[in-house]
Order: structure tokens, then C-alpha cells, then sequence
């Protein structure tokens, strides 16, 4: 069931290759024939492409064409009440008013498509939203319409070499394809790119066999070779970087000798330098086949978004966070049972009264002491941080001390759902109690998005959320990833 289409990540192996793609291949043939298969004017798309777009917006406008809707064509915020500050979430809602079945949105802010389809969706207005890109995160359209070049040019999606070329940092198209190859078998990655334009390590870390350098004698062996153009627009504040990133990487005739015969030369266009003119003709430059297999793509995605836009899909997950006792006693008992300890505590003077956070990661105690501090916890009471103390299971750990302090549950699930190994040891007048706190996947009501570029930097009603990913935290809407202390 597939009504918004967000992000690749969204997608199961399945939904992608037993669903989409035999979909997307199922409209060739009625794409081609370039006459409308239907009237449908009462089906409605909005393209909203709030930044410059060719062949995303055209090939959307020409799909919506074909299918017989009608529709709208929105380029640039200077076409909305954008330019007048209105916020992300009004503007998308007075699409919804105006009819739109299908929202297709491109955008500079990252991870506003997600948050669009979650307004709409909880406010009960039944439209899908689909993603023409978001800055540097995702571009899932153009991630199938790349697996369909493939699967029809090269007659498999297993076994073979794929080199990537020029901005890999910022190019949202090789993200995405990324991460739609790493549920394929025997993919093999070379990487060639400026320093400035490496590939984030959270795209590296999807495949176990990766080439990487400056020169495009790693190219030499690929099946396919995709490239990306340098995101000039992206290089904010950095001008240094860009001068040193630009036209470094350029196929030419003579390169283009050492390739392969038979290898395929990809590219989302557009490009700018990447490509040699002398080369424009070669058989094995397949960019314009590429770029055409937009339009049954989008055929198929557009009539699925409208078949699927009154039900529900985005989930909401459980907000309750389970409490979890670990050991409860009276407190006689728990001072008697600490008197008996063979060991003492070199780290720190026990405390009679008050909260002991414990098992901390090792650099995030003086963070949460923050956190603790602006919700005015220690408007009394003595608190202590000691930090690198040794610990057997997580080699360093933090250990905040608030003597005479209780924290309120709620701020418990909060600090828990940023440090999952962290246990609160209570001690009350009558009982001591240790807790430890499962908290819910979704992330939210501390911290903030270091992406400058989120949604949530830039809307006032999109609250900031992150899920736990591989020992930090990827936030809910722009995908990114990061450590802990960035966030809180």
C-alpha cells in the first residue's frame, strides 16, 4: 500500500522490487504511445517545485498528462505566500484546499515533505505527498526511475560494480540510490570524489565492498558509472571549498577508452562539466533514456498516490515510555545492604536523599546536567557531574550526583530516550528504588536538529524528532545522523 512517497528508506525490499519497479515497468508501453489513457480531470496534482527542476517537474507534469488529470504548476516560493513568511504547514494545507489529490513538492528544506504529509495526514485531509527532493537528503522518484535504467539496460539489479562520481555529499539522487542497492546482493561500490564531496560514512556504512579516491581510474572496472554534478547551490559559507571541488572530474574521450565497452554512464542530470561533449553521442552515455523512464515512473506513482490517499499510513508510534523497576527496597534495608559492600566508591560520597543518574554515555553528563538546568530542577539540592568513571560494561561512563533532587517521570523518559543505558537509582525517606526506562522509537520534546537546513529549523510546528541509530541519533525528518551531545 503505498500513498506517500517520502523518503527510499520508507520502502521494504519488497514494496520496491516486487511491487514498484514490476509497476513502473508495467506503463512503459502506455508511455510511450504519448496520448492521454484516460480523462480524469476530477484527479488533481499540485507540483509545487519550490526550487529549479526540468526534468523532475517535467516528466510529473507530462505523467499527469498522460493520466488524463488535471493540475497545477507552482515554481518558486516567490509564487506563494512564502515570500510573505508564511509557514511550511499553511501553505501546504491551502494545497489541500484547493483540490489537490496528489502533492508533489520540491524543496531546499530538508525533510519538509515528511513533515507536509504528517500535517495533512493528522489534520484528515486525504492527499498523498510525494518527494521531487529535499536539499541533501532524498530523491525517491528519481531512485526508481534509476533502478528502472537498469533493470532495463542492463537486464539485472545483483551482481555487479557500480562507480559513483563527483558530489556524493550532496547529491540527494546518489543517497537515495544508495540505499534502494543495499537490499541487492554483491554490489560493489567505487567512489571517486574530492574531499570536499566525499560520501557520508552513514551511505558507506550500507555496503562491505567500496573503492574510494580522487582519480577516475577507479572507474576502469564498473558495470555502471553514475555521476553527479557539483551542488554549487549547496556550498553555503564554505567558498574555498567549492573553488577546490570545482571541475575536478570530467569523463572525456580518453577516459572514456579505459572504460568498459559495455558499461552503462548514468547521470540526473543536469550536468554541467561531467561529461566531455565530444562523448555526448557514445552509445554507452544512456542519460536520455534515463531521464525518459521519468515519466512511466511517475505515471505509476502519481495513480497509486491517488488510489491510496484516504487511508492512513503514517503510524503513530506508542509515546509511552515503560517504566521498568529493577530493584526495590525500604531504605533501612538498601543502607544496610550498602554498609555490607566490600568496595567503596572512590568516584563519589554516597547520598541519602536524592537521584543518582547512573551509566551515562561517557561525554553526554554535563549535557543532561544542561538540560536539567534550564527545566529548573536544581532550584535546590547539591548536584554533582563526575565524569570517566570506569565501567565494565560500557568502558567509560558519566555519573550525575543530585543530592536532595527528584526528577518529574516525565523529564526521566526524556533523558532515557536520548541515553538508553542510563538507570536512575531514587532514594526517598521510606524506599530506594532503581529504575530503568524503555522509551518510545520516536524521539521527541528534547534537543534540537544541528541541521541548520531541517524543517524543524525553519517551520514553528515541526517539533523536533530522532530515532536511536547506531549508537546516536538520525533525525525523524532530514535523515541525518548524529551524536547525542549534538542534539540535546
Amino acid at each position: 500500500m503505498m500513498k506517500h512517497v517520502i523518503s527510499i528508506n520508507d520502502f521494504t525490499k519488497k514494496e520496491i522490487f516486487n511491487e514498484v519497479l514490476p509497476g513502473c515497468q508495467s506503463v512503459i508501453s502506455k508511455a510511450r504511445i504519448r496520448k492521454p489513457i484516460s480523462f480524469s480531470p476530477e484527479k488533481k496534482a499540485i507540483f509545487a517545485f519550490f526550487e529549479p527542476s526540468t526534468r523532475t517537474r517535467g516528466s510529473f507534469v507530462e505523467a499527469a498528462r498522460l493520466l488524463g488529470w488535471s493540475y497545477d504548476i507552482i515554481m518558486g516560493e516567490e509564487a506563494t505566500s512564502l515570500t510573505k513568511k508564511e509557514s511550511m504547514a499553511n501553505t501546504v494545507r491551502m494545497f489541500a484546499l484547493q483540490g489537490a489529490d496528489v502533492l508533489v513538492m520540491r524543496t531546499k528544506i530538508e525533510g519538509a515533505q515528511r513533515f507536509a504529509a504528517e500535517i495533512l495526514e493528522n489534520e484528515g485531509y486525504e492527499i498523498a505527498v510525494q518527494n521531487g527532493g529535499d536539499g541533501t537528503n532524498q530523491h525517491p522518484t528519481q531512485t526508481f526511475l534509476d533502478l528502472l535504467t537498469i533493470a532495463e539496460k542492463f537486464g539485472r539489479l545483483d551482481n555487479f560494480k557500480i562507480g559513483f562520481f563527483g558530489d556524493l555529499k550532496y547529491g540527494r539522487t546518489v543517497h537515495s540510490l544508495l540505499c534502494a542497492l543495499s537490499h541487492r546482493s554483491n554490489i560493489s561500490l567505487a567512489l571517486v570524489s574530492a574531499p570536499e564531496t566525499a560520501l557520508q560514512e552513514q551511505y558507506k556504512n550500507l555496503f562491505s565492498d567500496i573503492e574510494e579516491g580522487e582519480s577516475l581510474d577507479l572507474l576502469n572496472s564498473c558495470d555502471i558509472i553514475y555521476g553527479s554534478r557539483l551542488q554549487e547551490e549547496r556550498f553555503t559559507g564554505d567558498p574555498m571549498a567549492l573553488q577546490r571541488a570545482r571541475g575536478k572530474f570530467k569523463i572525456t574521450p580518453v577516459i572514456l577508452n579505459t572504460l568498459k565497452n559495455n558499461v552503462l554512464i548514468m547521470h540526473p542530470m543536469p550536468y554541467v562539466q561531467e561529461f566531455d561533449p565530444r562523448i555526448r553521442k557514445d552509445k554507452r552515455l544512456i542519460i536520455d533514456e534515463q531521464a525518459w523512464h521519468g515519466i512511466p515512473v511517475r505515471m505509476y506513482l502519481l495513480n497509486e498516490g491517488y488510489k491510496n490517499r484516504k487511508k492512513i499510513t503514517l503510524l503513530k508510534p506508542d509515546q509511552k515510555s515503560q517504566f521498568n523497576t529493577m530493584a526495590e527496597m525500604p531504605l533501612t534495608q538498601y543502607f544496610e545492604k550498602r554498609e555490607k559492600r566490600k568496595t567503596v566508591n572512590r568516584y563519589f560520597l554516597p547520598i541519602t536523599k536524592g537521584t543518582v543518574i547512573d551509566h551515562i554515555p561517557n561525554g553526554l553528563g554535563l549535557e543532561i546536567r544542561k538540560f536539567l538546568s534550564v527545566k529548573n530542577i536544581f532550584t535546590q539540592g547539591v548536584k554533582h557531574i563526575i565524569e570517566d568513571v570506569p565501567s565494565g560494561k560500557h568502558a567509560l561512563k558519566d555519573v550525575l550526583v543530585l543530592e536532595n533532587i527528584f526528577i518529574p517521570n516525565q523529564l526521566l523518559s526524556v533523558i532515557s530516550s536520548f541515553a538508553p543505558t542510563v538507570t536512575f537509582n531514587i532514594i526517598r525517606k521510606e524506599s530506594f528504588r532503581k529504575v530503568k526506562i524503555k522509551a518510545p522509537a520516536i524521539i521527541s520534546g528534547i534537543g534540537t536538529c544541528p541541521n541548520k537546513n531541517c524543517i524543524t529549523n525553519h517551520d514553528p510546528e515541526a517539533v523536533p524528532k530522532f530515532t536511536h541509530q547506531d549508537n546516536g541519533l538520525r533525525c525523524y525528518y532530514c535523515e541525518k545522523h548524529f551524536e547525542q551531545k549534538e542534539v540535546i
